[in-house]
Formats: C-alpha cells, structure tokens, sequence
C-alpha cells in the first residue's frame, strides 16, 4: 500500500475504535447498569438495539447525499456528534435517559462508520482489501483488548459512567488527528460523468441483485453473531458463575485473539479466497455454539468466548472485503452507507430479538439454546450467500455496472 493509503487505513481504523469502544462498552457494562440505573439484566439488548436501530435510520437517510462532499468534512461531522453524544451517556440517570442518549449516538455513528470503510476503499487496491480491512475491523478487536477491560476496571474503580468520559476524549483527539492528517477527498466527485450535485439512485442500488446479494451475505453473518454477543457478558456471570472482576481479562484475551485471527483471516482472504476461509469459520462457530450454549460446556467459559469473538469476527471481515468491489467510485459512499443501514438493522433487531426471547429466571438467562439454534442455522446458510456473489462477481457482465446506466 501507499503512503496515502496506509495514512487513510490507520486513520478510518481510530475512527472505527471510537465507534467500537461506543457501541461494545454496553454489554460488558450491562450488570453494572443493571445494580445502578435498576435496569433488567435482560434489557441490557435495547441499549444494544436502540444504538444499531438509530445508526441504521441516520445512514439510510445520508446516504443519497453522503457522496456530494469532501470524505473529510463528513468524517469531521460525524465523529463530533458521536463524541457529543457519548458525553451526554455519562449523564444518564435511568433506562429512558440513558435509552434517548444511545440512539442520539447512534444517529452519528451511522454514517462515522459508513465514510471510515469508504475512505479504505477508494484508498486500497482490490488485491490488499482483505488485509486492510482486517486491520480497520480489528479496532473491535482493539477495542476487546484494551478499551473494554479498562472501562470494565475505571466503572469498578470510579462508576459506570467514567467509560463514556474516556471515549469521548478519544473521539477529541482523532478529531484533532483527522483534522491535521487526512487531506481532501475529493477525487469520487470527478470520478465519472457523475457532477457533485448529481444524487446517487438508492433505488438503483436496491434493486440490484448484486447489492441485495452483497447486504444478505453480511446480514446474515451479523444477525447470527449478535444473537448471542450482547448477552456473552451476563451469560458468563449469571449462569457459569464467572466473577465480575474476571471480565476484564475475559475481554482482553478475546480481543488479543481477534488481533491475530483477523490478521491471518485477512491475509488468507487476499490469498485462498473468501469462500473457504468462511466455510473453515462457520465449522468453527457451529461447533462452539453446540458445545458452548446447547448444554453445560465441555470447553472452559474463556476458551468459548475467546473464540466465539475471534471467529464471528472474522467472518464478517471477509464478507465486508468482499463488497467492497461490488460498488463504483461514485456510489461507493452511498453503498457503504445502505451496508451501515444493512448492518446496524441486523445487529439491532437480533440484540431486541435476543431480549425478547431471554429471560431472567432467579438471576439466570434462560432461553439462550433457542438463540443458538438459530445462530447456527443461519452460520450454515450465510457461505451459499457468498458464494452466489463472488459467482456473480467474478461473471463477465457484473450487474453492477448497471447501475450506472440507470
């Protein structure tokens, strides 16, 4: 990779790590809400949920536009609101307050996420986005390794809100980075025929079979995952009986296991090839969900959850490394934004779903072997999704370039 583009890679990879320290720092906190704001144990998902659901509508709604404008100012935009909005987290003093908050944020975080994987992508050639996406995705991991076992230890030492000062002061300084190190980017507005104040056809793209193809490949996979993800947490704790001071070094351990799979997992992608790399994952997790959730495990709690996050992970770095050649340079703004909507629809409605479905019976979640069944069932459907796109990416006339002509 270029200069350039290993600049835009490490600088979209902070502002993933502000947005994935917002969004994980929920579940891990989920008992310490439930002891201090009174909120259920099971209602910890709706945080999750409304975060996602909020992302959704707010990258929906930019996304007609999000291409008119200079990369650069909507990053600038975006991560202001996000910081802003974290801020205003730390405040909450019930479920509602701290309810109306998370979607504020998440309102923000839509489009931060959707321009951060547009940047890598206008930036990166084909043949090295696999590993330049897993160094993006893995601001999770970072965020699993670092960020969340230190909120996890500043919420024990000083209070469930010190965690939303922190990120919001992380946001401040990659602000401050963006603002000094990321120059214009403007090159998509003079990319084709295409003028600044020419609106990309969101209709266009939906109805095209390749970008329906390329959203349910990594729905599917996200919907899975976060069926059982917003739960690990109080799952672990209230029926494994694995200390709440455990947690810390829990999400530590999965994270630095994250790192290495997503690295590997990225570089094998841009070698073999995503379709086998996703069927080696999606044996991984079955076996896991089986062993982990179906009955009492075999496996040690921190063996399932290490990885349980690293394998999920990966797989949905391989399916985003893949779409990003579904777009042109024009739309791809607007492409990675409907993929945000894609994305946070599916992550928030499996969170909501989950809370729906569980239930806590005398401090215990119950229920979680219905949410495994069908996170494993959706595991084995999701490769066939990949492999009809790759089919139909790698077919002489991609339907993509249709949309072009429309």
């Amino acid at each position: 990779m270029s200069s350039t583009a290993v600049k835009a890679v490490l600088l979209a990879a902070l502002i993933q790590l502000v947005n994935a320290l917002d969004f994980m720092m929920i579940m891990p906190l989920g008992p310490d809400l439930a002891r201090d704001l009174a909120i259920s144990p099971a209602w910890i998902g709706y945080l999750g949920g409304s975060y996602t659901l909020a992302a959704a509508v707010s990258s929906l709604f930019t996304a007609k536009y999000i291409d008119r404008f200079d990369r650069k100012n909507v990053v600038l935009v975006a991560l202001t609101g996000l910081s802003l909005s974290t801020l205003l987290c730390a405040f909450a003093w019930n479920m509602p307050s701290l309810f109306s908050a998370r979607i504020l944020a998440g309102l923000f975080a839509g489009p931060a996420t959707s321009i951060a994987l547009t940047i890598v992508t206008d930036q990166v050639p084909v043949a090295q986005r696999g590993r330049a996406m897993a160094i993006v995705m893995g601001a999770f991991s970072v965020a699993a390794i670092a960020g969340v076992p230190f909120g996890l230890k500043l919420s024990l030492l000083y209070g469930w809100a010190a965690p939303f000062f922190v990120v919001t002061a992380l946001g401040a300084m990659t602000l401050i980075m963006i603002w000094l190190l990321l120059p214009k980017m403007i090159t998509h507005l003079s990319s084709s025929a295409h003028t600044p104040t020419t609106d990309v056809s969101l209709r266009a793209l939906l109805i095209n079979n390749l970008v329906i193809n390329a959203f349910l490949s990594m729905g599917i996979a996200i919907f899975s995952t976060f069926l059982i993800v917003p739960n690990l947490a109080a799952w672990l704790q209230f029926n494994l009986g694995v200390a709440r001071e455990a947690m810390s070094f829990y999400y530590m351990i999965g994270g630095v296991a994250s790192v290495i799979v997503l690295q590997c997992g990225g570089r094998l992608t841009d070698k073999l090839g995503a379709l086998p790399v996703t069927i080696l994952i999606a044996g991984g997790i079955i076996f896991l969900l089986l062993d982990g959730f179906m009955h009492h495990p075999w496996l040690p709690p921190l063996v399932i959850f290490t990885l349980f996050m690293a394998l999920t992970a990966t797989r949905t770095i391989t399916a985003a490394a893949v779409n990003t050649q579904v777009p042109q340079p024009w739309e791809r703004a607007a492409f990675m934004s409907l993929q945000s909507v894609c994305q946070h629809v599916f992550s928030g409605l499996a969170a909501v779903i989950s809370s729906m479905i569980l239930i806590d019976v005398n401090g215990r979640l119950e229920n979680i072997a219905q949410l495994a069944s069908v996170s494993m069932l959706l595991t084995l459907i999701q490769p066939l999704f990949l492999f009809w796109l790759l089919k139909k990416l790698h077919s002489p006339h991609k339907a993509v370039e249709e949309i072009a002509e429309k």
